[in-house]
């Protein structure tokens, strides 16, 4: 872009814009690479041309907090400038970022020959930015605290399971023994199946509260995985009256099974309990190979997702109209997928419904 044209000078006369934009180095930075971390130099004023950075505090361990981003034509580097003082946050590109570099000391000497209006507007930049970010670490702050208290109510949860579901778990056993009918075993099956998952929820919430992902990766045939899906949400779709269609092609994936279906249970509950009453609902499950990925769909024909939460629907806590829920489960879905190394995505609209969509890689 024509320097110029940046946002930064406008608050300058021209004359003074025109002596900073000469004095400006541009710099192309990585995806990812660290443009300056924290207690560096506050020499320079960054003007972000094109991609994005993320501002982060350091908070414990290898542990962070998200406090900003900066787009093409904004900036940041500023206050340390005006002050003097070292970096108060580390600089991360987060996509290739071109910026144009302008000194410390250029900047301070045209910024003392121009006139009180130019200053005030800096000013009130930097005050509104200052608040700006002060709200969003203090809301980070209290997300984590969140976090860290149900993960430590997981681990009490996961505790106390132990003992009741090996007694449960050895009283199935004794039943299947005595009781070798085909009734008897379905039911011994279909109990043990909601034990293991009932622990496996649990320890989703741990892990996710500790940052980790484990993944028990095997071959697994989409029309396998989405029939078990549906044995699992067999009473749940009777009692609701909604169907579920399946289609899927014939395709094999690599991938934790128990873990996938946690992400598409959370997605089927929630088309169930939001579907209008008195309409006939139907889940649509398709799965398809392409361009070296493997696309999953969770389609309703609900009425959409609200437009209150639809911007932060995979943030922790995000909830809207459900009696006693949570907001973890989106966002523990994104991380397994995540940790899949895949994207979890959606389209909305109140005529239309809901589409989830899982992108996952296949192996080359």
């Amino acid at each position: 872009m024509e320097i110029l044209a940046h946002r930064f000078f406008r608050y300058f006369p021209l004359e003074h814009a025109r002596r900073l934009a000469k004095a400006v180095q541009r710099s192309t930075y990585a995806s990812q690479a660290v443009i300056f971390d924290e207690n560096d130099a506050s020499d320079v004023i960054y003007l972000v041309l094109s991609g994005r950075v993320e501002l982060v505090k350091h908070s414990s361990g290898d542990h962070f907090h998200s406090l900003a981003f900066s787009n093409g034509d904004d900036f940041f580097g500023e206050l340390g400038a005006l002050d003097g003082s070292g970096r108060s946050a580390r600089a991360i590109a987060r996509t290739e970022v071109k910026a144009a570099l302008l000194p410390r000391r250029i900047f301070l000497e045209v910024l003392s020959q121009c006139p009180w209006e130019t200053t005030m507007g800096l000013f009130r930049h930097v005050i509104a930015d200052l608040r700006e970010t002060n709200a969003r670490y203090v809301h980070e702050l209290i997300r984590k605290e969140k976090i860290t208290l149900i993960g430590e109510m997981a681990n009490s949860i996961l505790h106390d399971f132990r003992s009741p579901v090996t007694a449960i778990q050895l009283a199935l056993g004794a039943i299947s023994k005595h009781g070798t009918d085909s009734g008897t075993t379905s039911a011994c099956d279909t109990i043990d199946r909601q034990l293991r998952r009932m622990s496996v929820m649990v320890e989703e919430v741990l892990l996710y509260a500790r940052g980790e992902a484990r993944l028990d990766r095997r071959p697994v045939h989409l029309r396998e995985l989405f029939a078990n899906l549906v044995a699992f949400n067999t009473d749940l779709l009777r009692s609701s009256g909604v169907k579920v269609k399946i289609l899927a092609a014939d395709q094999k994936i690599v991938l934790d099974h128990d873990r996938m279906i946690r992400v598409l249970q959370n997605l089927v509950s929630n088309a169930v309990e939001a579907m209008p009453p008195g309409r006939k609902g139907l889940i649509t499950l398709g799965g398809r190979a392409s361009k070296g990925h493997c696309e999953i769909t969770v389609r309703d024909n609900g009425s959409g997702i609200p437009r209150i939460i639809s911007g932060t629907l995979f943030q922790p806590f995000t909830t809207y109209g459900k009696k006693g829920g949570t907001g973890l489960g989106l966002a523990i879905a994104q991380g397994i997928v995540a940790a899949h190394g895949g994207s979890i995505s959606f389209e909305t609209s109140r005529n239309r419904g809901t589409i989830f969509r899982i992108r996952l890689p296949l192996p080359s």
